[in-house]
């Protein structure tokens, strides 16, 4: 494993969410000036997302989009879901870092171990940080509030030390399925 290309994979996935996060945020203060405008829709509480465009797309405004060009409801609906792209690189930053982590595991001593564990302690909580910031910027985004949540089991990650099997439970185990 070439640790520094990982750190620098880590590094090139982390500046692109900061970056995006940053974009996304500055239409926070815009998207609230809107809300104030737009009629709402559908009795949903807020305006749909083509009259988001609209709004934006206005002689007054211009204001381009992540490309440069004009506004429409599919990249209203890609801004307002952007915790999706941040969490998914936020995951591969994760991944990476724990690939790093378990590589080093199997050639550590116990004072090196620890110092791993620590490691991977502090890897998850960023995870964990990343995860709820890119919910966040979500909800602000629809004029929500958002508080922190614990990460939802399905994306909990069994922990990376693991015990090896004893022989006995590699046997095959018979299971009888009930339709009932």
């Amino acid at each position: 494993m070439q640790e520094e290309r990982e750190r620098g994979r880590i590094i090139g996935l982390r500046k692109r969410r900061l970056e995006t996060a940053a974009w996304a945020a500055t239409f926070i203060p815009l998207l609230a000036e809107a809300r104030l405008e737009l009629p709402e829709y559908a009795g949903r509480g807020e305006p749909s997302r083509q009259a988001y465009a609209d709004w934006l797309n206005q002689p007054i405004r211009k204001v381009p989009s992540r490309r440069g060009g004009k506004w429409s409801s599919e990249t209203m609906g890609r801004l307002f879901d952007i915790h999706m792209g941040l969490i998914d690189e936020a995951e591969q930053e994760f991944d990476i870092a724990i690939a790093i982590i378990r590589f080093k595991w199997k050639y550590a001593d116990p004072d090196a171990r620890m110092t791993l564990t620590d490691e991977e302690v502090a890897v998850r909580n960023d995870r964990a940080r990343n995860i709820n910031d890119a919910y966040r910027l979500s909800a602000e985004l629809r004029g929500q509030t958002y508080a922190d949540q614990d990460i939802p089991p399905r994306l909990q990650i069994v922990s990376s030390v693991r015990k090896k099997r004893s022989k006995s439970m590699n046997k095959p185990v018979e299971v009888q399925l009930s339709l009932l």
